[in-house]
């Protein structure tokens, strides 16, 4: 009884520690649109998607690979709310590096060494883990581990199981690849446990033609793989770890060299105690070659050096171990834990807000645009594509966004990337797409510049500005006559405290800006006006109160 209730404390002190790395901040501009995708799935009827979201590509194949996970974040938002993702995504997490503990410690026998090195795990994934599809391959790449790991399957259970993860994510490739590490018959090289390994791999590659591409979702992997041409590999998450942008593990940089200590498995004695993990040593292999490659790799890199490093962890605190060091470590892992989570919220809404960026994105703009019954092509901001797909369902049609080479051409790419370095001949540029109307930042990626540029042009009027951003027209597109005014909200409030506090009205701006913080005590915008006009007023105390009280409510880097 005592050890059934140790056990079930190191699952719960780990659950502790792996949600408390369930909070990173991320601009989750795709999530809109794969809600979105889920929602025009269950409303066309078909899995073969054509593409109706966008004027550049309006008609095109789209090769919606994800389209599984869709459909449920879909049927998820429609139950609980959009906000309520989050939710979603920590039991994602949990689940994730629950099930790679679970492995290591029947690996191990060390339930310790399995908590820890999970812990590490998620601790290295942790700045790439968002509210995107890939967690499904996290998830399932652990399963899989925890499925196949020194155990042997049924084979209608791994094929039904890459069924599933071919129709959740792409990664799915890497799922296969895993999988011939996973059964490969290291400790029993004979002839039939070969041909086993062989039938396995092969029927669970031909099962993943079930999916609406057929074999041609085999190319596309391959493509990103080995197409260096393509520009879409210049986008962040592509890039090496080493190259200046993007998102930046600090673990990584130490961890990378941890597979440097397969070296111990060639002293005898070490052997002895611990066996070799070669599945271990071939996926750490496997995974840091590909994270050398592409920070997105990093985290599958985390969950294969686990499986390296556990025999050694538990064969350390084997020696130092002493009555009562379950316990005392379980603490400490559960201290931990609770500390990390301590200043962060459970609650929805304020996490919500700032582990998606939501406060980036254009709110009040897109409720003008819904009152006043606005439609037509708009040029806008990358990651507000999938905002723009979320909230008018192809009634504003952009020129590109997150969806990427699934359905967008290279050049689509590179034209918009001169628009957004604003290089020579970026304003032609967007009048000869066709675009009816622009929609931008009011101060990233030169946003003020773009602005004073097109009113300057004399071919485009202002229509309506808001906390994220401005909205402008061709001066030859039909508006309607007569405005109707959006709902008061929080974040109309927000919009007229902005501009008061851009026109110098430092004390309106305040005023303002605190009743949002009433309705929305987390609102990171309102958060920092509030903060910047009372300093600019000399009121420094005011300041960092404003400050503490919504650090209080998340404790974001964003925060000025």
């Amino acid at each position: 009884m005592l050890q059934r209730a140790q056990n079930v404390a190191w699952l719960l002190v780990g659950a502790v520690a792996f949600l408390s790395y369930g909070y990173t901040e991320m601009a989750g501009s795709d999530m809109w649109w794969h809600v979105a995708a889920g929602r025009e799935l269950l409303q066309t009827g078909t899995v073969w998607m054509v593409d109706d979201w966008s004027y550049s590509a309006a008609g095109h194949d789209w090769l919606n690979h994800e389209w599984f996970a869709d459909v449920l974040y879909w049927l998820w938002v429609d139950a609980f709310g959009v906000a309520s993702l989050v939710y979603w995504k920590w039991l994602v997490v949990i689940a994730t590096f629950m099930l790679l503990q679970i492995a290591v410690w029947r690996q191990t026998d060390s339930a310790a060494a399995a908590t820890i090195c999970a812990v590490l795990a998620a601790a290295i994934a942790g700045p790439f883990i968002d509210v995107r599809p890939h967690l499904y391959t996290l998830l399932l790449f652990a399963g899989l581990i925890a499925l196949l790991l020194q155990r042997r399957q049924p084979l209608w259970l791994l094929a039904g199981y890459f069924v599933l993860w071919v129709n959740l994510h792409g990664g799915f490739f890497f799922g296969l690849m895993a999988l011939g590490i996973l059964i490969f018959p290291w400790r029993d090289l004979s002839v039939d446990s070969f041909k086993g390994a062989l039938l396995v791999g092969l029927v669970c590659a031909a099962v993943c033609i079930l999916n609406p591409s057929g074999p041609g979702i085999f190319l596309y992997p391959l493509k990103y793989a080995f197409d260096e041409t393509s520009p879409y590999k210049q986008l962040a998450e592509w890039l090496s770890p080493f190259q200046p942008g993007g998102i930046v593990s600090p673990l990584y940089f130490v961890f990378m060299w941890a597979p440097l200590v397969t070296i111990a498995y060639l002293i005898p004695w070490v052997r002895r105690q611990t066996g070799v993990p070669w599945e271990g040593i071939a996926l750490t292999g496997l995974t840091l070659a590909m994270s050398l490659t592409s920070r997105r790799f990093i985290t599958i890199y985390a969950i294969s050096l686990a499986l390296l490093l556990a025999p050694l962890v538990a064969l350390v605190l084997r020696r130092l171990w002493f009555r009562g060091a379950g316990w005392a470590l379980a603490a400490i892992v559960a201290v931990f834990g609770i500390v990390r989570m301590q200043p962060y919220p459970l609650a929805s809404a304020p996490a919500f807000h700032y582990l998606t960026a939501e406060y980036s994105y254009p709110e009040e703009l897109l409720n003008y645009v819904e009152v006043n019954g606005l439609s037509g092509n708009v040029y806008a901001l990358y990651n507000w594509g999938g905002y723009i797909h979320w909230r008018t369902d192809g009634v504003l049609k952009v020129f590109i966004d997150g969806r990427a080479d699934t359905i967008y051409s290279s050049e689509n790419y590179l034209d918009y990337v001169s628009v957004l370095r604003s290089e020579p001949g970026w304003l032609q540029a967007v009048e000869a797409t066709g675009a009816e109307f622009f929609m931008w930042p009011n101060q990233r990626f030169g946003g003020q510049a773009k602005l004073q540029a097109f009113q300057q042009s004399g071919r485009w009027r202002p229509v309506y500005r808001d906390a994220a951003g401005y909205l402008l027209a061709r001066i030859d597109k039909r508006l309607p006559q007569s405005v109707l005014q959006t709902p008061v909200t929080a974040v109309k409030r927000l919009s007229v405290a902005q501009m008061a506090q851009g026109a110098g009205d430092h004390q309106r701006a305040v005023a303002i800006g605190n009743t949002v913080l009433e309705e929305m005590p987390y609102q990171l915008l309102a958060c920092n006006l509030v903060t910047h006009s009372y300093r600019v007023l000399n009121q420094e105390a005011q300041a960092e109160q404003t400050r503490a009280r919504c650090r209080d409510q998340f404790p974001s880097n964003f925060l000025q």
